[in-house]
């Protein structure tokens, strides 16, 4: 069988190809991809930032099981699903707690070691299948809102180290990409009151129309973030700080933003060759401030976000503004790339 596919051929290029369906081996499955969103890890494999082992990438993934394995129990052909991205390596300490984003031995993912979505089929490999990689999702669920579940599950991970909070208690999100506006809707659920920071205009308005339910708007061009988020707080800070903008700035920020006992995100990475920051430890130390990473997510965050999204109390359609065919990935991801469009989600559909 053949399937089309956009194969990664060098630097800020895609070809589209036919290529064979490999045959499936024992407990592997094959998954008909129906949705791929892009990713701004994506648009670093593009420019030539982020190297990947494979030919095929992406890995916001929802689709139909095509055909199972010998070996493959709990999943049938039909089966509407989402895809994991992380796979453990299902031995050590962390992927036996179902903790393969911390796996010791350093785990593989799918678009990444493992070839990925952008392309008419995936085939998920047996310890992908193995660890609970492929996710059933209800019927009613669009698959292009199911791609968003991949980003929504990291989003729920860099919440799970946090401190359980009263209801009323204040996050301050910086960033308005896809990520700080997940941040918000997850945020709400928990109960907080919520400040969503960027550093221009434009993406808060957008943030505006669609109706995310940011409580204050805060545009870094024209306020301080530091003293609004004070100012907004009565002087306290903010509970709950998350770092959803590659930035050593907002780093910074965010330790001088925040509440004694606060949870502090650091969400988003900063460039690779460039890592250190100048940070005022005397804050962390008086304030007792508790500062996370995020790496990834797991397969029972993925579950939380399937819930989340199929039983309405998150909506994310109102995300998904682009959708292009196999064809048209160069331009998806300039679209993506270029704040003049208005993009917030891309979807790649293998089959327009």
């Amino acid at each position: 069988m053949k399937m089309k596919a956009a194969i990664l051929t060098g630097k800020e290029h895609f070809e589209i190809k036919e290529v064979d369906v490999p045959p499936l081996k024992h407990g592997e499955v094959l998954v008909k991809v129906k949705a791929c969103a892009v990713c701004g890890t994506d648009l670093r494999i593009f420019r030539g930032q982020k190297r990947v082992d494979v030919p095929i990438t992406g890995h916001e993934i929802s689709g139909v099981v095509e055909e199972v394995g010998e070996g493959v129990e709990g999943i049938s052909i039909g089966d509407k699903v989402v895809i994991e991205t992380v796979v453990g390596c299902g031995e050590c300490d962390a992927c036996k707690r179902g903790e393969e984003n911390r796996c010791r031995r350093k785990y593989r993912a799918i678009g990444y070691q493992f070839n990925g979505g952008f392309a008419q089929y995936l085939v998920v490999p047996r310890e992908a299948v193995k660890q609970g990689c492929v996710i059933k999702i209800p019927d009613h669920v669009p698959f292009e809102e199911a791609s968003i579940v991949e980003p929504f599950s990291c989003v729920i991970n860099g919440w799970a180290p946090f401190k359980t909070r009263q209801k009323g208690f204040t996050a301050c999100v910086i960033g308005a990409g896809i990520i700080g506006m997940l941040h918000t809707e997850y945020a709400k659920q928990k109960g907080a009151r919520v400040i969503l920071v960027n550093r221009s205009a434009p993406r808060l308005i957008i943030a505006q129309k669609i109706g995310l339910p940011a409580d204050f708007f805060v545009n870094a061009e024209e306020y301080n973030p530091v003293e609004r988020v004070k100012e907004l707080t009565d002087g306290f800070g903010a509970d709950v700080v998350i770092c959803a903008a590659s930035s050593k700035a907002v780093q910074r920020e965010a330790l001088e933003m925040a509440a004694v006992d606060a949870d502090i995100s650091f969400f988003a990475g900063v460039p690779k060759d460039d890592p250190y920051v100048n940070l005022d430890a005397n804050l962390i130390h008086y304030n007792e401030l508790h500062i996370h990473g995020a790496n990834a997510s797991n397969r029972s965050q993925y579950l939380e976000a399937v819930d989340l999204i199929a039983s309405g109390r998150v909506n994310v359609k109102k995300f998904i503004t682009h959708k292009f065919p196999l064809e048209k990935i160069e331009e998806a991801i300039r679209t993506l790339e270029d704040r003049s469009t208005g993009a917030i989600k891309v979807i790649i559909d293998p089959w327009m």
